[in-house]
């Protein structure tokens, strides 16, 4: 079993949604200078707001923090794709569900990836708890087993989940020169689009319809759109975004929905470890 197989296309989901987030821009008020009003500005004193834009690095700080203090949290993205013809374009992304959860004070992770399109189920698990990895791997009407010891900190466990809470809003990386640079809400134009609410919390809405980023799915975007909610607290609780244009001769779409939930949540042992122990305890 190639284990470092596994984990980049465990990642696959976070890649695609790392660039932004999607929505319509329907909070205008016809003037230049918009109101200064609860409804169509909410916490407009807010240190994650830059007037009308947003303040990424207080955010993306207030975002991490929440969820390091609540102890944990869970990513939860969908990727919706289509494009021309019969046969899969080159490179492709296949419509999916990842799912990523992080549990602080027990030393847990839970990862699972479903292609939802397949005839017959194709999802992937991998399950983390103190030393023990187990892997479980469904595809074609068999299932694969694998375990393998790991040696994790729980500083590690905290830096792998504030990294994957980033996903979408500042993910950092490095240029080709070794310079620092950010992918996520800076790729995008988000403007105050007056309130929101996700999961019957009230929401600031920001929208989006310009992105200037570099993406492989579609090669060449020629729309684009995106939504950001975000907490008074400073936590965006849901991303949404679009892409579509020409690739690999066709044209394509990509829409990833991104929810950050469950802050604080423990993450039950998955009903499939005492198989998964079994069948690799030769």
């Amino acid at each position: 079993m190639n284990r470092r197989r596994l984990l980049a296309s465990l990642g696959t989901a976070v890649a695609v949604g790392s660039a932004g987030c999607s929505g319509d821009d329907d909070g205008d008020d016809g003037s230049d200078n918009p109101s200064d009003d609860g409804a169509d500005r909410p916490f407009a004193d807010a240190n994650w707001r830059d007037g009308d834009a947003l303040a990424l690095d207080a955010l993306a700080e207030s975002h991490v923090a929440a969820f390091v203090d609540a102890g944990g949290f869970t990513l939860f993205s969908t990727a919706e794709t289509s494009h021309d013809g019969d046969a899969d374009p080159t490179p492709w992304l296949p419509s999916q569900v990842y799912e990523s959860s992080y549990d602080l004070a027990n030393g847990r992770q839970y990862v699972r990836q479903e292609l939802t399109e397949t005839e017959e189920p194709d999802v992937t698990e991998l399950y983390v708890a103190g030393d023990e990895l187990l892997f479980r791997r469904r595809t074609g009407g068999e299932t694969q087993y694998d375990r393998q010891s790991v040696d994790r900190s729980e500083s590690d466990l905290e830096e792998a989940m504030r990294q994957e809470a980033l996903t979408g809003i500042r993910v950092e990386g490095e240029t080709e020169t070794g310079e620092t640079e950010y992918e996520g809400l800076n790729r995008w134009n988000p403007t105050s689009d007056g309130a929101g609410e996700v999961r019957g919390e009230t929401t600031a809405r920001f929208a989006a319809d310009e992105f200037d980023g570099d993406r492989n799915i579609p090669e060449a975007v020629e729309t684009a759109s995106a939504t950001a909610h975000v907490y008074e607290a400073g936590v965006v609780p849901r991303l949404e975004q679009s892409w579509a244009g020409e690739h690999d001769g066709g044209e394509a779409t990509v829409d990833v929905d991104i929810d950050y939930r469950d802050p604080g949540a423990e993450i039950p042992e998955p009903d499939w470890v005492a198989d998964a122990r079994e069948a690799t305890s030769e």
